[in-house]
């Protein structure tokens, strides 16, 4: 218990600084929203932009409402609390070794595996919180406005997809701070590996079909905005999310307890 307090603490400011900024700017977006809502000519406009829409994951939707206008800028949601999860999944681990307390850490009467654990719940909690506050923060932004009468579970379903996709790079940033010898890399290597991704998933996006057999590599395609709206989730991609979360947080104790500490 005390390891988690002590990581809480050490976490707070990171989870702060990522959390406020987000929650800001979709307050801010919904400003922007209240200057077209309701309006048909916008809606008729979008209409142009199909390709666009596809490729950042969401069907040609109504933007004057406010469930469209969630869908389209989706991406200020899916993108930075994917980065934050796998940002800390890599970093909880190597910054003992980045701020020479890892020895210290490691001759208390606690084996590895329980400062693991201690570690992994502190970032599955923050990330959980990241999730409800900023999706929170939309939800209560957005009431304001003429919303339908699924809009709360519309929100619901975008908070469980994104955690998915959030585990999926929290595991690999925990993996991958276990497994590299230095510590600086695996941090930017999970970015790497996350921004390849995104970009992987736009790609598809933009190509009508031809690339869909692609889409099991990339989880920005297993639970889009425009599947949230109608609750769509993929039995198939629920399951990958499982196997390779699960695989690579046990994956994570079994090469961090092997691991040779480098101070």
């Amino acid at each position: 218990m005390n390891i988690i307090k002590r990581e809480f603490k050490a976490n707070l400011k990171s989870l702060l600084l990522w959390t406020i900024p987000l929650m800001l700017l979709h307050s801010v977006s919904s400003i922007e929203f209240s200057a077209f809502a309701g309006d048909p000519a916008i809606a008729d406009a979008m209409q142009n932009f199909e390709i666009l829409f596809k490729a950042l994951g969401t069907n040609v939707i109504d933007m004057t409402t406010p469930e469209g206008y969630i869908s389209i800028i989706s991406i200020y949601i899916y993108l930075p609390l994917a980065i934050f999860s796998g940002l800390i999944g890599s970093g909880i681990i190597s910054k003992e070794e980045k701020d020479k307390t890892a020895e210290y850490l490691f001759t208390l009467p606690v084996k590895r595996n329980k400062v693991i654990a201690s570690k992994l719940v502190v970032a599955v909690i923050n990330s959980i919180l990241i999730n409800i506050f900023v999706i929170g923060a939309v939800y209560v932004t957005y009431l304001k406005f003429d919303v339908s009468d699924g809009f709360l579970q519309f929100m619901v379903n975008m908070s469980v997809g994104v955690f998915m996709i959030q585990m999926i790079f929290l595991s690999i940033g925990m993996l991958l701070s276990a497994i590299l010898k230095q510590y600086k890399k695996s941090g930017s290597i999970t970015v790497g590996i996350l921004i390849s991704s995104f970009m992987l998933s736009i790609l598809i996006g933009m190509v009508d079909g031809e690339l869909d057999f692609l889409k099991f590599i990339t989880p920005f395609q297993y639970f889009p905005s425009n599947e949230m709206l109608v609750g769509n989730f993929n039995i198939i991609y629920i399951i990958i999310t499982l196997v390779v979360s699960i695989s690579s947080f046990v994956l994570t104790f079994y090469f961090y307890k092997k691991r040779d500490l480098y101070i």
